[in-house]
């Protein structure tokens, strides 16, 4: 579910302020009920949700599989986000640039991605521009033509990409810290590949891993925004009707336990002024029975601006501008982390704030207050997250993908807003690991290096390094 992933958490600040200052009769509304959508089954396998919704003429329409990441071969990370990028530089009947001109003339926001459990691909678009929209959707889905310079072109510049990403610590955080944390488990190889890997990939690459993966029984057409209903299903036969392929043996994910004891990556970037740091284990699954208590708890720890963990480390202590924790929720047990970042002088306090806010979380168990503040917030700033017809249609197919329902969805808010005392204290000893933690630091080495072995056992890599 959208509702808990990891961007949610990054989200902080107007929102929780917004609802502090609300006088008390205005605290309490109801909680928000996900629309009933529409679902029909095509013949070939492609499952349809269709949500009317028509206080503006716009339409969002976001095609998702069930492969993600996890699917690219040994030494091929990257591949299904290096095809997921293709699909629109050229079809059947028509150029990349053709392609990009078309999406232009109608105002069209196309994208596609690829994560570790789905990848997808979405349209944006005005309501009188529905029957253009829908036709290049399905073409550049149903008809690519993988061009071999395209697709030469690509591969080099998401390999330039990959390397200057590497200027930016904050970017590439949190692909050091899922290796470090996962190391060869699938959760612990990058999704958009690494310098090496995507060098790798070819035009028989993407050819196989596009029939394999983009097939009807894999995918599912989510559509929300202003359109009949009857015609929109009508129109999505039409276009996808005729797609064949059944859907392919799924990945096999392994639930990884939680590691112990206590290791630090150090990632040597001679030039850095601040060093960024995560710590953090495996987390919860997306069917833990504690996702919903966890997402109350972390909401207070460190999920918003008001956070114990951001007010710690940038109110209080001015050591950094921003803290968040938050929990990955994936198909197996995805991580938990915390990350901040500091100025070089400072990364030691830092640090060890951190660490003392964790334990400050164990040592005080929640009070009733904390845990109406927590509830509070998430039903003030939750529901506007879901207004437009994009993150309808994305939660739509996401939940589908999950293998969840609406009901589901509507059953996991009101598991939130009924959290108990017991569960919320239960879940801190539980989720949140204090004693037992990877760490990822990057920063100047020459300056910080000597801080790191009094929170673990150190490795140490350069970030000039190749791959994670």
């Amino acid at each position: 579910m959208m509702r808990f992933t990891v961007g949610l958490l990054a989200v902080v600040g107007m929102g929780a302020i917004a609802v502090a200052q609300l006088p008390p009769a205005e605290k309490t509304f109801a909680v928000y009920q996900l629309p009933e959508a529409k679902q029909v089954k095509l013949p070939n396998g492609l499952t349809v949700l269709l949500l009317e919704k028509h206080e503006l003429p716009l339409v969002s329409a976001e095609l998702m599989l069930r492969s993600g990441s996890v699917a690219d071969p040994m030494g091929k990370e990257g591949l299904g986000a290096v095809t997921a990028d293709l699909l629109r530089k050229g079809t059947a009947t028509r150029s990349a640039e053709q392609v990009s001109a078309d999406m232009d003339f109608i105002g069209l926001v196309y994208s596609a991605r690829t994560t570790l459990d789905y990848t997808s691909a979405s349209v944006d678009f005005l309501k009188k521009d529905t029957d253009a929209a829908m036709g290049l959707l399905a073409e550049v889905v149903l008809h690519p033509s993988f061009p071999e310079d395209e697709v030469k072109k690509l591969v080099a510049q998401r390999q330039d990409g990959l390397r200057s990403a590497k200027d930016n610590p904050q970017a590439v955080l949190g692909a050091y810290f899922m290796k470090a944390l996962y190391g060869a488990h699938p959760y612990g190889r990058p999704a958009g590949g690494d310098e090496v890997s995507v060098g790798t990939i070819t035009r028989a690459d993407v050819a196989a891993s596009y029939a394999k993966n983009f097939t009807p029984g894999n995918a599912v057409l989510a559509i929300a925004g202003d359109f009949d209903g009857a015609a929109m299903e009508g129109k999505v036969k039409a276009l996808f009707g005729e797609w064949k392929g059944a859907a392919p043996a799924p990945v096999v994910v392994p639930a990884m336990k939680p590691m112990t004891g206590k290791r630090v990556v150090l990632i040597d970037k001679p030039d850095a002024t601040q060093t960024y740091f995560s710590i953090g284990n495996v987390g919860l699954a997306d069917n833990s029975p504690d996702r919903a208590p966890v997402e109350v708890v972390n909401t207070l720890f460190g999920g918003r601006f008001t956070s114990m963990f951001n007010d710690e480390l940038r109110i209080k202590s001015g050591y950094s501008y921003g803290a968040n924790s938050s929990f990955q929720l994936l198909k197996a047990p995805g991580a938990f982390r915390m990350t901040t970042f500091t100025k070089n002088a400072t990364t030691g306090p830092a640090i060890d704030k951190s660490f003392e806010v964790l334990a400050r979380l164990h040592a005080h168990p929640f009070k009733e207050e904390d845990l109406t503040s927590s509830k509070n917030y998430l039903r003030g700033t939750f529901p506007p997250s879901l207004e437009t017809t994009p993150s309808l249609a994305h939660e739509l197919a996401l939940l589908s993908v999950e293998g969840l329902s609406r009901k589901d969805f509507n059953a996991e808010l009101a598991a939130e807003q009924g959290t108990s005392l017991v569960e919320a204290n239960h879940v801190i000893d539980a989720d949140f690991p204090a004693d037992n933690y990877v760490m990822v630091i990057i920063g100047k080495a020459s300056e910080i290096g000597a801080l790191a072995p009094k929170y673990g056992a150190v490795t140490s890599k350069k970030i000039g390094d190749a791959g994670y």
